[in-house]
């Protein structure tokens, strides 16, 4: 039996390649990806990558079309109110090039495509932080037809989650792997206000650091994950049931990318019986990516425990010599294995952190140009500032591609887009043909309709019959369908009534190009966000209700504070408001059910959610859901008032705002948001979670003196990275507060305000 036939599965398993440029999609296809993934220059979690402009999303959609592949969109970062404008005019203009989904991270993006773009499918990042069947199910509930599991799922876990699970799951299988649990990290925005949940991360958890007691500190490189590598796991994943195996690497160029995909299309493609020597072939065609030591990441407890190796240097690449200096503007290195003219190398400093790579155009050897140089010393001509004491590594080389060039590809050939809405009644049907706000046919016709003694036409039927145009150029982005119960009607009548009407239709629809029905969306859709946020803005509950102050922690140093917060496994019956765990393992879940069950019980009406499973898990109290009073918390994240929306509309009252957002965003955000919204003012937040073993505890500190604090929780087993310096925000003083005293100790002298007077960039 064949691995590719999906033992068990309805569904051929996909196999899903990162693209970085144009170069690299085709790339990947041409070794057998069957989709791939990309960003465009904004609002997605790779911004140091290359990107696609417009023009090469048009190209690459009309070459996944031809050769029957998929792309996705990722539009996966946190986003503030202002921003989400201008993320609806670039929805509107790829909605045309036909996106196969739109991988989103920020649930109010996730409102925005579902209310605007009904028609794009939406897949949930990883940066949701999706983790356990619970939230598997919230996700469906939320529209989402794929869910890009957490990556610190282990395989028991992802089994039983896959047994549950009525969406589409897809999993990472190759590539770089963050420390932390998705979404939830802040180390990088912390230190320097880059962060990574808006594309911007700068790695610090690569980079070297100490701990230990004065006078006896150890250094290794604690949170520097070794890659991922599931090549012979793909038997187990096909057979559990996973729709789609992705392959990270939107930073990596198209030779890492023709490489990977190779590889594990070779062994999708294996029959059983010759699996021991196809992986053995694909592993040794893997030698070409240039990764990092290779692991199965978080696949069992095992693994967790070895995924990071302290003592090794966490740099990607094959080690090919040592820096030697300078000579003018070359760089003097010490070869021991060979480079050729096109290979990509970079200069790793020695403490892991940031190196620049750099692209071999000329190389030189005994004075002399060469194209290729084996051991000894050569020079390199480099623009570059680098490390004159690094190693240096070879991340890549040339890729040949066959086919046309990239700028003889064609492109997408847009459709015109309409709307229709189809409505039903005994005896009569009328159909409206509209672009955007303008009506262009409105169509009444008589039908022959009874009482349906079996089967009564619905909605589905209609759409089956009406869900087409039948002319060239011609698409229907929305279908309305409103059908009177308990109708009757051959649907053979009104099949022939729709080529009637389609070829009434013809004559009157605008010929208008695709540039003037792009400008003409966007400002019908610019128009409808704006009432929207008007509408939100107008019904914001300011001034309404006086300000909450809630506070976690100590009983000792919350005093007075208005609302008691105490964890799930903590409460007691001085409690107001129980604060429900950000992971929950697939296997605690019942464990966790019966602790809100005991919460319920006890009298306790407040909870505070900080992952979109624990409204899953809530709901599931029917009994006594409509009197809860729900609020959102850290590290679950509310960036917009969309989100707030949406999470008004799945039964909270209450959101805090993004602990990472700037005062100007914390104040739209109040503005415009349709319930509360909370600031965490003061507490140390954790900056990094993980289920790795991090083989440190307590203070540690990098190489520029900053210093951290590292605990390991026993109840849910995952190691925290804390900030030294305590989190204190200005009070906004129109506008509920969250104070947390857990992690504190009994003097607090050294705070900061993040990014609250900075930027959230």
């Amino acid at each position: 039996m064949s691995v590719d036939k999906n033992r068990g599965n309805k569904r051929k398993t996909e196999l899903l390649a990162p693209a970085g440029s144009l170069e690299t999609a085709i790339a990947a296809f041409q070794s057998g990806a069957d989709a791939v993934y990309l960003g465009m220059d904004k609002y997605n979690a790779r911004i140091p990558a290359e990107n696609f402009g417009f023009d090469e999303v048009s190209k690459l959609a009309a070459y996944a079309k031809k050769h029957g592949k998929k792309y996705y969109l990722t539009l996966n970062t946190l986003l503030k109110d202002g921003e989400l404008p201008d993320a609806a005019r670039m929805l509107a203009e790829v909605e045309e090039l036909e996106p196969d989904a739109v991988i989103v991270q920020d649930i109010g993006v996730l409102r925005l495509i579902r209310e605007f773009f009904p028609r794009i499918p939406i897949h949930a990042s990883t940066q949701m932080g999706i983790h356990n069947s619970a939230g598997v199910q919230l996700a469906e509930r939320l529209g989402i037809e794929r869910v890009i599991l957490e990556r610190q799922v282990s395989l028991d876990e992802l089994r039983s989650i896959a047994r549950a699970a009525t969406v589409e799951l897809e999993v990472f299988v190759h590539g770089a792997l963050c420390c932390s649990l998705s979404g939830r990290c802040l180390f990088s925005s912390w230190i320097g206000g880059w962060s990574g949940n808006r594309g911007r991360c700068k790695q610090p958890c690569r980079r070297r650091y100490y701990y230990g007691k004065k006078g006896s500190q150890k250094a290794g490189f604690l949170f520097s994950t070794q890659d991922l590598y599931s090549l012979d796991l793909i038997p187990q994943l096909v057979d559990i049931g996973v729709s789609s195996l992705k392959i990270e690497g939107r930073l990596k160029k198209a030779n890492y990318v023709q490489s990977v995909v190779s590889a594990y299309r070779m062994v999708l493609d294996s029959s059983e019986d010759k699996l021991p020597t196809v992986l053995k072939q694909a592993k040794q065609v893997l030698s070409d990516s240039y990764g990092r030591r290779w692991s199965h990441g978080f696949a069992t407890a095992e693994d967790m425990e070895t995924v990071v190796q302290p003592e090794s240097l966490g740099v990607s690449g094959m080690l090919v010599g040592k820096v030697l200096g300078k000579n003018g503007r070359r760089l003097r290195a010490s070869l021991n294995r060979r480079l050729y003219l096109g290979d990509r190398v970079r200069v790793q400093s020695t403490d892991g952190g940031e190196s620049p790579s750099i692209t071999i155009t000329s190389l030189y050897q005994h004075g002399k140009k060469v194209r290729t140089a084996s051991k000894g010393e050569v020079e390199i001509p480099s623009d570059r500032e680098f490390s004159e004491k690094g190693m240096l590594y070879k991340v890549g080389r040339i890729v040949k591609r066959s086919g046309p060039g990239i700028e003889d590809l064609p492109h997408f050939q847009s459709e015109r887009s309409l709307s229709l809405t189809v409505t039903v009644r005994a005896g009569r049907l009328d159909l409206s043909l509209r672009r955007g706000e303008e009506t262009i046919v409105d169509w009444q016709r008589e039908i022959e309709s009874q009482e349906a003694k079996k089967r009564a036409l619905d909605r589905q039927a209609l759409e089956g019959v009406f869900g087409a145009t039948g002319i060239d150029g011609v698409r229907l982005y929305q279908l309305n369908v409103d059908v009177e119960a308990g109708l009757f009607v051959p649907l053979s009548h009104l099949k022939e009534l729709r080529r009637e009407f389609w070829v009434h239709a013809r004559a009157l629809i605008p010929e208008d190009g695709p540039e003037e029905d792009r400008r003409r969306r966007e400002q019908e859709l610019a128009g409808r966000i704006s009432a929207l946020f008007d509408g939100m803005a107008a019904q914001a509950p300011q001034g309404r209700k006086a300000n909450e102050l809630s506070c976690a922690g100590s009983k000792k140093k919350r005093g007075d504070c208005g609302i008691k917060v105490d964890e799930l496994y903590s409460f007691d019956r001085t409690t107001d408001e129980v604060e429900l765990p950000h992971f929950i393992a697939e296997g605690a879940l019942d464990t966790v059910r019966k602790k809100i069950d005991l919460a319920l019980k006890s009298g306790i009406r407040r909870f505070r959610i900080t992952d979109l499973s624990n409204l899953s898990l809530l709901r599931e109290h029917s009994d006594y859901f409509k009197e809860l009073i729900i609020s959102s918390s850290y590290p679950l994240p509310v960036c917009n008032s969309l989100a707030a929306l949406e999470l008004k509309d799945l039964g909270l009252s209450k959101v805090q705002a993004w602990i990472e957002l700037d005062r100007p965003a914390v104040l739209s955000l109040r503005q415009h948001s349709p319930v509360p919204v909370e600031l965490f003012s003061y507490g140390r937040p954790f900056i990094l979670a993980t289920r790795a073993k991090i083989a440190a505890a307590g203070r540690i500190n990098d190489p520029r003196g900053r210093n951290f604090l590292l605990e390991y929780s026993g109840t849910d087993k995952i190691t925290y990275l804390y900030p030294y310096e305590v989190l204190e925000l200005p009070s906004t003083r129109d506008g509920h507060e969250f104070r947390d005293f857990r992690h504190l100790g009994e003097v607090e002298k050294q705070t900061s305000s993040f990014n609250f007077e900075t930027e959230f960039i």
